[in-house]
């Protein structure tokens, strides 16, 4: 999803709680905090030899160690903090928003949303793990193509044996390199 759909949605939601499902039923607190908003440059040379280049914005979400019964973080304020933000340098309103997520069960990820679920007093926002991928295999066309993308196993080359290299069991002397 990019940001602009994502603020879209908060914008077209205003005062709903708001949730975010890590994991199927995982849930990140709901006196989280939303710490930092990142706009990430890549640019990256993939295993083909390719460069390329994309931005992202990671939204970070915290859990303060001593939970904060009073907190919380509807669509609303999620607003006002892409607001403050958006005072001091424009968030990427085409790049793909992803959130930045860890606590002590779950290593700390940067994950992309699924989708986003409307319960009519709640936005929940699903995330999903993301997957690595070789860039040089997604470009290939062919099955071919993709069989020699990327670190394809190496040819390994056999020796080969002739009957003048072989020689008589028992006649190997140390120092001929025959054992």
């Amino acid at each position: 999803m990019k940001t602009a759909q994502f603020t879209k949605t908060l914008q077209e939601n205003p005062k709903k709680a708001l949730f975010f499902e890590y994991q199927t039923g995982q849930y990140v607190r709901t006196d989280y905090h939303i710490t930092e908003i990142k706009n990430v440059n890549f640019d990256t040379v993939d295993c083909g030899g390719i460069r390329n280049q994309w931005s992202e914005v990671h939204i970070q979400l915290w859990e303060n160690e001593i939970p904060e019964p009073n907190h919380s973080v509807d669509s609303g304020k999620a607003m006002k903090i892409f607001d403050v933000v958006n005072r001091v340098r424009e968030t990427y309103p085409n790049a793909e928003i992803k959130f930045e997520y860890g606590n002590a069960v779950f290593p700390t990820a940067v994950l992309p949303i699924h989708q986003i679920k409307d319960t009519g007093n709640a936005l929940i926002v699903q995330l999903v793990p993301d997957q690595t991928t070789c860039k040089a295999k997604d470009r290939a066309t062919t099955p071919e193509e993709k069989a020699s993308a990327c670190c394809s196993p190496a040819v390994v080359a056999k020796p080969k044996l002739s009957l003048a290299s072989i020689q008589e069991v028992g006649s190997c002397a140390p120092g001929s390199g025959c054992c």
